[in-house]
């Protein structure tokens, strides 16, 4: 019986690296365990979840026989993981990758239901003992069988069956199986896992061959990419962009927030959220930012995707889609797992998917119009799609909603307000262009309308800054958006002096809270000080930084991007949040909001160099 892998349990967040097909994706943390894979989608339950609860979630660790964290970095531009483990005894190097993440796959490359892990362990100097542990659990349960087919084993999960190959002889228990190896330089051992194949489909030769044609594939894809605009942050920028690509459900283009769920916010907590949905905000930012760089393909299929999405809500854009573009995504917590690090609940499912945020449509409008601007082949579908979101914005944006944090109680949040007027800009400038001018003038009475509204009601004396919600004195950093999403310009002194207020009030050390716990409608744990109710949350680092950088004030805009780098070390992944007094990653990991403005911040501050 194999009771589980001996892997070091509750890794550090940032101690992960992230491999993918673009239909699901799994953590690799840097002992060589893959302790998060859901198959065969992102949202599915998992097959190995020992990140959530170290005894009965599944896990399949490869490495040295004592368990050891090693050095973890990608291969060149590629989203093929290595984890180094050195000794004096000799190195031992594994690399990871999935098989086949392209778009449109055939019946030669894998068709379109198959999953697949490539793993092959190495010795690179020396003599080092080394181990093979895998035990599968389908969604935490006991009960996986094993048996010998033609090539290797089979797992039955209950769920599913993988077929499991390695090109050395394997032991099988009950319920997972184990190996030990001497390996000298030069020697490898390859292991498959194979949802929807078979073990005798695999061989040496084919295992390398998928392994290198992945790392080409994404070689390929970041090669089309244009980064100089980065400058020396160029493979940073390059490695954020191949990581929302990674991200991506390749049948509909739309990205996921993060493949994780309940990586908490604040150790112990109950602050954990399933993230392993599609966000109309986080995709719409994902794919403008792809623009950017040159790359319209993945905007494109979106754009197509959600002009055939329908709404649960009266927006014309619901907040959240599951990756097939599902409606409904019923929240349900487990109280009966471990949680990491004894953080509880578990929850699947988000019940934001029938909130109202009116911000939602203006990111969505914001990435329209980096579309139609690009380069992207036009079509009347998204001329409706854009026609009605702007259409519902000017009708609602004077009530009340749940605001870009998603909270409970619906107020009048000023970066809703905001974004209204932006999805009101944006949508008018392409009315424009493509020439319904009569739109574009009627939505410009109502950008004005509103502007005129959150100057007046969205300032605060008392703060000297933008307040977070209408008739409250607290500051939430979202109002960055307004200078960020060119409410008003980038030196407007109540814009400069609502950023010195939230890096004085909000930050600690240069990251960035949402808002002070304390002070937020529904007063949950009011009493927790700033930094220990959640982390500072990495996109409004980036903010910050954008922020600064547009205003000149260089060196704090450096300073502050430095720092966060440094916590993504030599991965480039960043996490939700970060525990600005430890240093440690939260949250959800890694996620797509905080890569995407980590790429705007670079871009911004270099454009803000080369102009000084």
């Amino acid at each position: 019986m194999i009771n589980r892998p001996s892997f070091l349990p509750d890794p550090p967040i940032g101690l992960h690296g992230v491999i993918g097909d673009r239909r699901t994706a799994a953590l690799v943390a840097a002992d060589g365990t893959i302790n998060w894979l859901c198959l065969p989608i992102y949202d599915a339950p998992p097959a190995f979840g020992a990140l959530l609860d170290p005894d009965r979630g599944g896990a399949w660790r490869m490495g040295p026989k004592v368990p050891a964290f090693g050095r973890q970095r990608y291969l060149d531009a590629s989203a093929n993981l290595v984890t180094t483990w050195m000794s004096e005894a000799g190195d031992l190097e594994l690399t990871d990758t999935m098989a086949w993440p392209w778009d449109n796959r055939t019946p030669s490359d894998g068709d379109g239901d198959r999953r697949v892990v490539l793993r092959r362990l190495r010795c690179v100097r020396g003599e080092v003992a080394a181990v093979l542990e895998i035990a599968p659990r389908y969604d935490f349960r006991a009960g996986t069988s094993v048996s010998r087919v033609p090539g290797g084993l089979a797992f039955d999960l209950g769920g599913y069956r993988l077929g499991f190959w390695v090109s050395r002889p394997v032991d099988a228990g009950e319920d997972g199986a184990r190996a030990t190896f001497r390996l000298t330089e030069g020697e490898e051992v390859w292991a498959v896992l194979d949802l929807g194949g078979h073990p005798a489909d695999w061989s040496v030769e084919l295992a390398r061959d998928a392994m290198a044609e992945a790392a080409r594939y994404w070689h390929d894809w970041i090669g089309k990419l244009d980064v100089s605009a980065a400058g020396k942050r160029a493979e940073r920028v390059g490695r954020s962009a191949l990581t929302v690509h990674l991200l991506s459900y390749a049948p509909t283009g739309s990205p996921v927030a993060a493949p994780t769920t309940s990586l908490p916010e604040r150790i112990g907590g109950g602050r954990n959220w399933d993230y392993r949905y599609a966000w109309v905000r986080d995709a719409s930012l994902s794919l403008t930012m792809l623009i950017r760089l040159g790359e319209t393909t993945a905007s494109r299929r979106y754009m197509d995707c959600l002009t055939t999405y329908r709404s649960s809500t009266e927006s014309p854009l619901q907040i959240v889609y599951g990756v097939g573009g599902e409606l409904d995504l019923p929240e349900h917590k487990r109280t009966d797992l471990a949680g990491y690090r004894r953080s509880l609940p578990v929850r699947t499912g988000n019940r934001a998917c029938g909130q109202r945020q009116l911000d939602s449509l203006g990111f969505f409008a914001e990435c329209a119009l980096a579309y139609l601007e690009g380069g992207g082949h036009w079509q009347d579908g998204y001329w409706e799609m854009v026609l009605r979101a702007a259409d519902y914005t000017a009708d609602h944006w004077t009530e009340p909603d749940n605001g870009i944090w998603e909270l409970l109680t619906e107020q009048h949040f000023v970066s809703s307000k905001v974004m209204s007027s932006v999805c009101l800009d944006r949508a008018a400038r392409i009315a424009q262009e493509i020439g319904h001018r009569a739109e574009a003038a009627r939505w410009r009475e109502t950008m004005e309308v509103i502007h005129t509204d959150v100057m007046e009601h969205g300032w605060s004396e008392r703060l000297g800054a933008f307040r977070q919600r209408y008739e409250a004195d607290t500051l939430d950093a979202s109002a960055l958006l307004i200078g960020i999403m060119g409410f008003l310009p980038p030196d407007h002194p109540r814009l400069l002096a609502t950023a010195d207020r939230i890096a004085e009030t909000l930050a600690i050390d240069g990251f960035v809270h949402r808002y002070l716990p304390g002070e937020l409608p529904e007063q949950e744990e009011a009493t927790r000080p700033l930094g220990e109710f959640e982390g500072a949350f990495l996109p409004c680092t980036f903010w910050l930084v954008t922020t600064y950088a547009r205003a000149g004030r260089l060196a704090e805009a450096e300073r502050i991007l430095a720092r966060a780098e440094a916590n993504a070390g030599e991965l480039g992944l960043f996490a939700e949040e970060v525990d600005a007094r430890s240093g440690q990653f939260l949250g959800n990991h890694p996620l797509l909001f905080s890569q995407v403005e980590y790429v705007r911040a670079v871009l911004e501050l270099e454009a803000a160099r080369r102009h000084a």
